[in-house]
């Protein structure tokens, strides 16, 4: 599943008239592999997409994520470094806001507002990620090897599965360098039968077959640099009618 790939040079130009393609779209949710970007177009691949974006869309969105808070019960909004892709760990330094859920953050840049900063449940009704669903967000991934959306988390939760199982935990919250106070997070977990034998993953290829097919992704690869572009609800639903059939659908 996790196959390595290496992008080679690619005309700027090419890769501009893509991004614009979009623009109409006010913001952006994105996935980045830096790396892959960085060979690309041999420049400083953090500031090189952070210009573009600047120029396409009103707001960039990105995950902030912090697994670390379940076993630290620690989240700190301005020293908590995401832990997961270096253009989020940079895009923190930038970022107009941060959410405040200590497990799931997401970093913004620009004027996307969210109704609620917190919700207990952030994949539950009038989350942040249930917000991205209705509005039906652009989701990017740039130099990935596979589509890749954080809000497949939130159809898992959303539709059930009989994988999974909702766990919360608890911690402190630090807004800034004294403001503080008790806070949870009430995310799930794959249930311990199951993953005890066999280790979960997303079947990655088939949903990218399966989304092509219907016609809701865009693809481009640019001499090894794969571009991804689809809707957040588009995929939501592209998934709930294949779990209908299957609710194992996303790990078979």
């Amino acid at each position: 599943m996790r196959r390595e790939h290496s992008a080679k040079a690619v005309d700027k130009n090419q890769f501009y008239d893509i991004i614009k393609s979009f623009n109409s779209h006010k913001n952006v949710f994105v996935h980045i592999g830096l790396s892959q970007v960085k060979e690309a177009f041999s420049c400083n691949p953090y500031d090189f997409l952070m210009e573009c974006f600047s120029k396409n869309f009103k707001s960039v969105i990105a995950p902030g994520f912090t697994p670390s808070f379940k076993t630290t019960g620690l989240f700190h909004k301005k020293f908590s470094r995401p832990e997961y892709g270096l253009f989020s760990k940079l895009l923190l330094n930038d970022a107009t806001y941060r959410t405040d859920d200590p497990v799931y953050s997401l970093l913004v840049y620009g004027d996307f507002e969210f109704e609620k900063m917190y919700n207990k449940e952030v994949f539950g009704e009038g989350g942040t990620f249930s917000q991205l669903d209705k509005e039906n967000v652009l989701c990017l991934n740039i130099g990935t090897i596979w589509p890749v959306s954080s809000n497949i988390h939130f159809t898992e939760y959303k539709n059930e599965l009989p994988y999974i199982k909702k766990a919360e935990y608890k911690g402190i919250i630090y807004y800034d360098d004294v403001k503080h106070e008790k806070t949870s997070s009430v995310v799930y977990q794959y249930d311990y039968w199951f993953n005890k034998y066999v280790t979960l993953l997303w079947n990655r290829f088939k949903l990218l077959k399966q989304m092509r097919k219907k016609g809701i992704i865009d693809v481009y690869n640019l001499n090894g640099l794969n571009i991804y572009a689809f809707r957040l609800k588009d995929l939501r639903l592209h998934i709930e009618d294949n779990l209908r059939k299957n609710p194992y659908y996303l790990i078979t």
